[in-house]
């Protein structure tokens, strides 16, 4: 192909912006009605609105920049029973389940956050490390999802796709950190939140509240995933439930007009039975 035939092509395939138009990026998760990602599609199967109006896609592809993933382990004393029994299996087949070539740490909540594992691509180390733990003492998991969060956010190069996994259950919580300000924290610092809790019923209301209000509120504005369970039994179940999401992201740029007030997105599919979810964060203004 001679280098004139080249460029024709390559400018026809993307779309011009005009000066003085935005582009802002993000990712979609796109699954099927069986929770599968859905592969193989292209710009052309879906379409763009904000605000209700009809929005130019200028790239749309798979989302396949390196992935780092933080598990945060409920390893409270209210854990002992269920740990060994249920959790570490269940987690360990999580971890078996990353997209190829996805680096990942462990970290437990027992007494105070902890990363007993750092980044790693060894899938096999999980099952040794977490099979170390004895559960003990309160439930730390907001200081941990604040603290893995930002401690992802250092590590990784500019770039890279990161996320948050949490599995506890709702026992009695501390923390030095109060629900809005580990929100907060965490917020700023990964990509993606997905969390499962085991609702055990040995927590009171304020408790419950505090961490319910962290998980859900960084579920949604990352576009990902909350789920509420009632025995640690429902944890492998659950945590396969969440594998997918990981490897169902698709990265959307499209054209805008800088400064609106207020920015809501509607992703359509060209495809029947699907199932998007964009992050709550990217439909705030500027």
């Amino acid at each position: 192909m001679g280098a004139l035939t080249l460029a024709f092509v390559l400018a026809q395939a993307t779309p011009v912006v005009a000066a003085g138009t935005e582009v802002r990026a993000l990712t979609a998760t796109i699954l099927d009605k069986q929770g599968a990602a859905v592969e193989g599609l292209g710009g052309d199967d879906v379409a763009l609105l904000e605000n209700g109006l009809a929005r130019d896609i200028t790239s749309f592809r798979p989302d396949r920049r390196p992935l780092s993933v933080a598990v945060l382990v409920d390893t409270s004393e209210v854990m002992r029973t269920d740990y060994r029994l249920s959790v570490v299996e269940a987690v360990t087949g999580f971890v078996s389940r990353l997209p190829l070539d996805t680096s990942y740490a462990i970290w437990t909540t027992g007494d105070r956050p902890t990363k007993i594992l750092d980044y790693t691509e060894d899938k096999a180390a999980a099952s040794k490390a977490l099979l170390k733990v004895f559960p003990q003492g309160g439930n730390y998991m907001l200081d941990a999802v604040s603290e893995a969060s930002r401690d992802l956010g250092k590590l990784t190069r500019e770039g890279d796709r990161t996320a948050v996994v949490a599995v506890t259950a709702t026992g009695p919580e501390f923390s030095y950190r109060d629900k809005y300000r580990a929100a907060e924290e965490a917020e700023r610092s990964a990509d993606l939140f997905l969390a499962v809790q085991i609702d055990t019923g040995r927590a009171d209301f304020d408790m419950r509240s505090s961490l319910s209000y962290v998980l859900d509120r960084l579920a949604r504005a990352s576009g990902g995933t909350y789920e509420v369970i009632l025995s640690s039994l429902g944890v492998d179940s659950a945590l396969r439930k969440l594998s997918p999401w990981l490897g169902a992201g698709y990265r959307i740029a499209y054209a805008t007009v800088p400064d609106l007030k207020k920015r809501k997105l509607e992703l359509t599919v060209a495809r029947p039975d699907t199932k998007v979810v964009l992050p709550a964060a990217s439909e705030s203004g500027p």
